[in-house]
């Protein structure tokens, strides 16, 4: 298993839910799942994304994998018992399920590369309120990536559609600390505070030089608890220029006093608000929720239903999807009984031609449902072309 370290990142906030979901599915072909057995974690290799799909709580994620074990078996006999090799197929499966109603902030796990793992950025949705074992609860939430800036982006992505479903993330101090009890006050009131057991790299922490062992007696001048120093960096971010935090802290008998100081939270989550608002409005969203992914939803004809929401491909699409050229559209969601569900259709293909027309935007895709004169599709899937054609019965 690789050796992990935890990084402190604040998300930029993007300027629309519809950017943030094109941020995602642009994404999406390279996040690699985070697997937790028994006994240990490590990166899930071998796995890769089937599907992407999400509604107004979330993400979800299906990663798979599949292949054939071969092992080798006792068979007994009158004759004699022998050892012969049993090959038997099996298929993995790996869900990764966000919740943005429940997210409090993000941090990372960054992997050194080993021989077996190559090296790894992982976005750790912490989620609000959880236990003090809260890995339990979002053990299955970790999304990981090939680079650090594709986590940053990842996290920046999930922070706005978090935003936008009316959910309010906060800054992480970048620290891990632990209160002292009250029952060793008595015995040791020099322990008074809190004690960092941990400095997340690249923290205002880490960068003021606070290490694992310091005691933090007070934050801007109350008694140290995980509250007070939550509340004062909240504070801290709500300046215009970013605000500092004031610790006095002790370390093997030395004590002074230290400066954090948090950046300002850039987010316009206010913009964010009014694009909700107004897709409510438009009856494309519910109140207080994210909507689905941003994309249009293609229209349908009487006796047809294509049941999915796509995107025009972008040239960021070309590399990231394997495509020859920018053109087509990417299939964002699919729904249960539609036309593309029939189909066998997916989530992140792309739809490059219909009755052998080659499609140009999203309207031109609507003109053919509309008509009900769509007979075949071909797609773009995971570096092939397939054709599929559309049922009789639809």
């Amino acid at each position: 298993m690789a050796k992990n370290e935890v990084r402190w990142y604040q998300p930029h906030y993007m300027s629309s839910v519809e950017e943030a979901s094109n941020q995602l599915q642009f994404l999406s072909p390279r996040l690699i799942p985070f697997a937790i057995g028994p006994k240990t974690f490590s990166l899930g290799t071998g796995y890769s994304l089937d599907r992407l799909s999400e509604d107004k709580l979330g993400i979800n994620l299906l990663f798979s994998k599949s292949g054939v074990e071969q092992k080798t078996q006792y068979f007994w006999s009158w004759t004699g018992g022998y050892d012969a090799p049993v090959s038997t197929s099996y298929k993995s499966d790996v869900v990764t399920s966000i919740v943005y109603a429940e997210i409090d902030y993000f941090y990372f796990w960054t992997f050194s590369r080993t021989k077996e793992n190559p090296e790894s950025w992982c976005v750790v949705p912490i989620v609000a309120n959880g236990p003090k074992d809260s890995i339990g609860k979002y053990k299955n939430n970790i999304i990981c990536a090939p680079s650090e800036s594709d986590a940053h982006e990842l996290a920046d992505a999930l922070a706005t559609l978090t935003a936008a479903s009316g959910n309010s993330l906060r800054t992480s101090s970048g620290m891990s600390l632990i209160e002292t009890p009250e029952k060793d006050l008595q015995k040791h009131p020099d322990r008074a505070g809190c004690e960092v057991y941990r400095v997340e790299e690249g923290s205002p922490a880490a960068q003021a030089g606070v290490l694992a062992g310091e005691i933090l007696g007070t934050v801007n001048g109350k008694v140290c608890t995980k509250d007070v120093i939550t509340t004062a960096v909240a504070d801290a971010t709500r300046k215009p220029e970013g605000g500092v935090v004031h610790l006095e802290a002790r370390y093997k008998g030395r004590s002074g006093a230290v400066d954090l100081r948090y950046p300002h939270v850039d987010a316009n989550t206010a913009q964010l608000q009014r694009q909700l608002a107004d897709l409510t409005r438009h009856g494309a969203a519910s109140p207080g929720v994210a909507p689905s992914l941003a994309a249009a939803t293609v229209p349908s004809a009487p006796g047809q239903r294509l049941g999915a929401r796509v995107r025009a491909v972008t040239d960021a699409d070309v590399a990231a999807l394997g495509l020859p050229k920018a053109k087509g559209v990417v299939v964002t969601s699919i729904e249960k009984g539609g036309l593309a569900d029939e189909m066998q259709m997916q989530t992140g293909d792309v739809i490059v031609e219909v009755n052998g027309s080659e499609i140009g935007d999203v309207d031109f895709l609507g003109q053919f449902v509309r008509s009900g004169a769509a007979k075949s599709f071909r797609i773009w899937r995971k570096g092939q072309s397939l054709q599929l054609t559309v049922p009789q019965s639809m």
